[in-house]
């Protein structure tokens, strides 16, 4: 369900404007204070020194924008609107601080009129950093650009000396939608994409809505996320790769009967399952709601799949509602990192309620292996069953009603659970250790206060 919102034509064209650093075109550096009188600005050059964007004034991206260097601010409330083939990337050697309030969030959108918009009108926020990735090398083309000619704009990694805290910046309140495009197969701009970043990066209360492909993606790097919803995409929620390894809490996922894939897709390195660092997150207190539809339409629904290598340490969660199955462990490499003396891949206090319809058990995945005549040869080569292994009593997870009474309403949701729910209770929960918010004695992503008031949006086009 990934859209091809401009030609590769066009993409191209623009991804070679960008590596040829045209003196006209890209490299102007924007006016950091544009005339007071001004409410509207087209953005179209590269940005190459510290530069404001102001509240009261809304800003068009044109095409690509590189942030090459300085500091791109971006004021509480300011509104960012894209065109076609556009898209806002913050490259290793600058950082943005978009620091929004609940009151005046900061909003990048379509440029298309409210009622014509649509996801994938334009390409999302890309956020690109020196921290460690699990490729030969250390560095890499992030996903959503042509890999030829080493265009330096669009490299992340930190090659033989990465910077495990590089700071990529700051975003805090933000919302993106209707962002997101599939450049070529497997070769995408998400929502927000983050590449390389370390762990003084701020990414907290960051909304995306309505996305052509994942909704956030992390690519190595180590940087940190809280308080994110990922709403209506057309595949993956959350999606990490290439040894990520952040901490995320407050995390929650909603599909509709129509488009979206997996609530978590978690891969390693899918040229080497075994590099290293592994794709090993810690998660605390997320939701994930699928659409509730009936099983076997494709895409397939899942609330998470993990595969070529990839873990994760997720505590606190509730996986629901999602048409075809709850987990996924996908492949011998991701099943031995549950199966590890000391797992680096595992679910605990977790609800799991209505996953393929049913409320007693969840689903077992198996991963058959196909000759090239398209003949079964082993039903389930990972031999991994997760209707037994996720429900071990070791690791208090359950199948109960969450009582999420409003999750699935696609205007005006509500993921808080209803008032007596055994997601409230504390001793169905884990205490959060340090470096996360330890008072989260819940399960899922919602406690007795909705953070997401106020400052989020569910706007259909």
């Amino acid at each position: 369900m990934k859209r091809l919102f401009a030609s590769l034509l066009t993409i191209s064209a623009l991804s070679l404007t960008a590596a040829c650093g045209d003196d006209d075109n890209d490299n102007t550096p924007v006016d950091p204070t544009p005339n007071p009188s001004e409410t509207e600005v087209d953005v179209s050059a590269n940005i190459t020194q510290d530069t404001t964007w102001k509240a009261g004034v809304t800003y068009t991206l044109k095409n690509y924008i590189f942030v090459e260097s300085g500091t791109l601010t971006i004021e509480p409330g300011t509104r960012i609107l894209g065109d076609q083939g556009s898209a806002l990337i913050i490259t290793r050697n600058a950082k943005i601080h978009a620091v929004g309030t609940a009151q005046a969030p900061i909003v990048f959108t379509s440029s298309q009129p409210e009622g014509n918009r649509a996801p994938g009108d334009w390409g999302g926020v890309v956020l690109l950093g020196k921290g460690r990735i699990n490729v030969e090398g250390g560095e890499n083309t992030v996903e959503g650009f042509f890999a030829s000619g080493n265009n330096p704009l669009t490299q992340y990694g930190g090659g033989d000396n990465p910077d495990d805290a590089h700071d990529c910046g700051k975003l805090n309140y933000v919302r993106i939608e209707f962002a997101g495009f599939e450049l070529s197969e497997d070769n995408e701009l998400n929502g927000l994409t983050v590449a390389g970043c370390g762990t003084d990066t701020d990414l907290d209360y960051i909304q995306v809505h309505l996305g052509a492909d994942d909704g956030v993606e992390f690519f190595g790097g180590s940087a940190g996320l809280k308080h994110a919803v990922v709403t209506q995409t057309d595949d993956d929620s959350l999606d990490y790769d290439l040894g990520y390894n952040g901490k995320i809490q407050f995390f929650i996922a909603q599909q509709n009967a129509t488009v979206g894939n997996f609530g978590i897709e978690a891969s390693g390195n899918k040229n080497q399952n075994a590099a290293t660092p592994r794709s090993v997150p810690e998660i605390w207190n997320a939701t994930f709601f699928g659409s509730g539809r009936a099983p076997g339409t494709s895409p397939a629904q899942a609330g998470m799949v993990f595969n070529t290598g990839a873990g994760g340490k997720l505590n606190n969660v509730i996986v629901a509602n999602f048409a075809d199955l709850a987990v996924d462990v996908s492949g011998t490499a991701s099943a031995a990192l549950w199966n590890a003396a000391t797992p680096e891949l595992y679910l605990r206090n977790t609800i799991f309620w209505n996953n393929r319809g049913d409320t007693t058990s969840i689903p077992a995945a198996p991963n058959p292996t196909v000759d090239a005549n398209g003949n079964v040869t082993n039903p389930d080569s990972t031999n991994f069953d997760e209707s037994v292994e996720v429900l071990a009593s070791s690791l208090n997870n359950r199948v109960v009603d969450p009582q999420l009474t409003g999750a699935g309403n696609l205007t005006a949701p509500n993921f808080m659970p209803a008032a007596g729910s055994p997601a409230l209770n504390p001793d169905a929960a884990a205490t959060p250790p340090a470096g996360f918010d330890t008072s989260a004695r819940f399960v899922g992503a919602v406690g007795a206060e909705n953070w997401l008031a106020g400052w989020t949006a569910f706007p259909q086009d």
